[in-house]
């Protein structure tokens, strides 16, 4: 995270004073309260704000639409960028999604596996896709777990290395769970997640 301080004027909203500041902050619905790509940590000055309202009490995480009272803040701004590691992080599958894929890939007789990508989707930025992999092409690596081969491509690779691929029961409905570490942000609806 990177750290600013800065003076909040009486009534200005934070995140129109961290654009003017020139601030690379994401604000993908623009600052309406409609996603969480904007979330910051007030390090100082948290108790110089206003209240916060009923929806962004239900939000949590969203500040972006705190004003100010006149006081300096210092504000720590999460980086947006495709995390970056030593050494690539291989994915895994839960017993039951493996379960799950097995039967889906028995479908698709020429499949060689899952291809496992990232989308741009949603108010954060990025969804999964799943889907039957015939052939690996040049760039994608490919990791073997519980009998499944998941195919990911050299452009998805840093936003979902490390992943664990699980399928939960809610209700009727089955889907499935990505635990990925790279996530820093996610959709309040769930749809979409930012790295």
């Amino acid at each position: 995270m990177d750290t600013v301080t800065l003076k909040l004027g009486e009534g200005e909203v934070l995140l129109e004073r961290l654009i003017e500041n020139g601030v690379r902050i994401a604000h993908d619905c623009g600052g309406t309260l409609a996603c969480a790509s904007c979330r910051v940590v007030v390090c100082e000055g948290a108790q110089t704000l206003s209240a916060p309202s009923e929806d962004e009490l239900d939000m949590l995480e969203r500040a972006c639409q705190a004003s100010g009272s006149g006081a300096e803040l210092v504000v720590a701004v999460p980086r947006r960028e495709a995390p970056r590691h030593d050494q690539v992080l291989p994915l895994a599958v839960t017993s039951q999604a493996a379960a799950h894929l097995a039967a889906q890939l028995a479908k698709h007789p020429g499949a060689l596996g899952v291809r496992l990508g990232v989308e741009p989707a949603g108010c954060s930025g990025l969804r999964y896709r799943v889907d039957p992999a015939s052939a690996i092409l040049d760039g994608d690596r490919a990791f073997d777990s519980r009998g499944i081969r998941v195919i990911v491509d050299a452009a998805s690779l840093p936003h979902v290395q490390g992943t664990t691929i699980d399928v939960v029961q809610e209700g009727l409905a089955r889907r499935m769970r990505f635990d990925n570490p790279n996530v820093r942000q996610s959709c309040g609806c769930g749809e979409s997640f930012g790295t």
